[in-house]
């Protein structure tokens, strides 16, 4: 199965969607949750993808994308638990 380059890219910018969906039906928690899961994502798809079948998704060495991508990840969806509810 031959999947055009940039499939890894389309598929987290799809959840960063749905993420951004329910953000603005107002369900932030749970869309900054699914947008950090995105990122996460991300990092998977860089850590197991050759730069050449990762797309955009390559943009520095493999080790500190997958580095910021994850940190990213973690920490968006670290900042959705963390606040409390009202």
């Amino acid at each position: 199965m031959n999947l055009p380059r940039q499939t890894a890219f389309t598929a987290v910018w799809l959840v960063v969607l749905a993420g951004m969906v329910l953000i603005a039906t107002e369900y932030w928690r749970r869309g900054l949750t699914v947008v950090g899961a995105a990122a996460v994502l991300a990092a998977l798809f860089r850590l197991v993808l050759p730069a050449r079948r990762a797309g955009w998704l390559a943009v520095r060495s493999r080790t500190l994308d997958v580095l910021i991508f994850g940190s990213l990840g973690v920490a968006l969806a670290a900042a959705a638990i963390a606040v409390p509810a009202e």
